[in-house]
């Protein structure tokens, strides 16, 4: 039955498009020879049928209600890590801390942690797991309150792989949120992001950064969310006109030829190679509450822009020009048609290679509120400005007020989502799903 389909949707869109038949008929043909609105039609089609499906419910062995479990979220090849800010460490509430989740042999399948990180110096209120990242063998976990203004805090996989432990390292900054990249930490908040690359001899403890990035407009909402590339830094400041304007916009810091450490024993201060900003923005948009970049592609969420279709919420994209990073407006707008005046669409989002996701925890699924994600696929011909999705995500057991959607992350083929329910007396949960 799924063949025939496919076979249906296919002739279909040729018919409508008035293409021949024998575009597609013979060894190796392909789409190369169709016109770029048609290869994107089909392959459109093709993608429907083949559904994303969920392969996992990730949760915590020792979660409660109470504990923000999928707060924030990441993923790279086969391991998952997931922040837990309100969890309680002994006697200490809300300290924090964050679960990591490693794919079995046979496959994604619903699984409690592997591994338990916390902080050696964790106090209560500290919100060890406000924010996460991976890269390799390497987490980097946000603990939003520690030590009085935000500290983050590295783990390296040992060679026997993941086990309950202390971090590795711990470095001093504002850590509202963190990004990683290969040798490149990135902690962001309180209008700064601040660069640490790690040394020759591994990672050591420290509060001394590599480089120290903010707006030369003096955006104090900077850094309240970040992503990088190693080479490229971008930073969301979705309220940079202020809190009546709330416009937003994303810094693009990239890496000087000498590189980001410090000359001289001074402090190495870099203003934004570029600013991003939205063509059509509006009061109250956020661009930039949420960003994420791969290669030449930046998005940033903006989840409370709106356009004539009624659409509320949308992730926007910028292709680096060729002359390199400029300041400029976005290349495309995605949108969800389906999306109503309560989305926020865009609250996060994740890129990796040539597909994009965007939370919508705000999301109405059967009229219940529970939240949604939505994938999209770059067309052959590039980013585009659209309202179609390649598909709609949404949680298997979801219930009303899960929050679905509130933190996403994105490796090759595998999305996980998280859905920290809020509201509801049930432990949260992260979703993983493939195709």
């Amino acid at each position: 039955m799924r063949t025939q389909n496919l076979t249906i949707n296919v002739v279909l869109i040729l018919t409508a498009l008035s293409l021949p038949a024998r575009a597609l008929q013979g060894p190796g043909a392909g789409f190369s020879s169709l016109p770029p609105a048609a290869r994107d039609s089909i392959v459109r089609a093709l993608r429907q049928d083949m559904a994303w499906k969920q392969l996992a419910e990730l949760t915590a062995s020792d979660g409660t209600d109470t504990e923000g479990f999928s707060a924030s979220v990441a993923i790279d090849g086969n391991t998952v890590v997931v922040g837990a800010p309100d969890a309680n460490i002994g006697n200490n509430q809300s300290q924090g801390t964050a679960y990591v989740f490693v794919k079995p042999k046979n496959g994604w399948e619903n699984m409690t942690q592997v591994a338990k990180l916390t902080a050696s110096d964790g106090k209560a209120n500290d919100e060890f797991g406000w924010s996460v990242a991976i890269s390799g063998n390497t987490v980097l976990v946000g603990s939003f309150n520690a030590g009085g203004g935000g500290e983050a805090y590295i783990f390296v996989r040992s060679p026997r792989g993941w086990r309950s432990r202390h971090e590795t390292a711990r470095i001093g900054c504002c850590s509202f949120t963190v990004a990683i990249r290969g040798d490149v930490a990135v902690c962001g908040g309180g209008g700064v992001a601040k660069i640490y690359v790690k040394p020759q001899s591994g990672w050591k403890s420290t509060s001394s950064y590599d480089a120290f990035l903010v707006s030369s407009d003096g955006d104090q909402t900077l850094g309240l969310s970040v992503a990088t590339t190693g080479d490229t830094v971008v930073a969301g400041a979705p309220d940079t006109d202020g809190e009546n304007q709330s416009r937003g916009a994303a810094y693009v810091f990239v890496k000087p030829k000498n590189g980001w450490g410090i000359p001289s024993n001074i402090r190495r201060i870099q203003t934004e190679t570029a600013k991003l900003t939205a063509s059509d923005s509006g009061p109250s948009y956020n661009l930039g509450l949420s960003v994420s970049i791969r290669g030449d592609t930046v998005v940033a969420g903006a989840p409370y822009a709106v356009d004539n279709d009624g659409n509320s919420g949308a992730a926007y994209v910028f292709v680096k020009p060729a002359s390199g990073w400029a300041d400029m407006t976005e290349t495309a707008k995605l949108t969800a048609s389906t999306t109503d005046s309560i989305s926020t669409l865009g609250s996060s989002v994740a890129l990796c290679s040539n597909t994009l996701v965007a939370g919508n925890p705000s999301g109405n699924v059967a009229d219940n509120a529970e939240g949604e994600a939505y994938v999209f696929v770059k067309p052959a011909g590039g980013w585009t400005t659209t309202s179609t999705f390649d598909a709609r995500l949404a949680a298997s057991d979801g219930q009303k007020y899960d929050h679905f959607g509130n933190s996403v992350s994105l490796s090759g083929r595998t999305v996980v989502v998280g859905s920290y329910r809020g509201n509801i007396k049930l432990p949260g949960a992260a979703y993983v799903f493939g195709h």
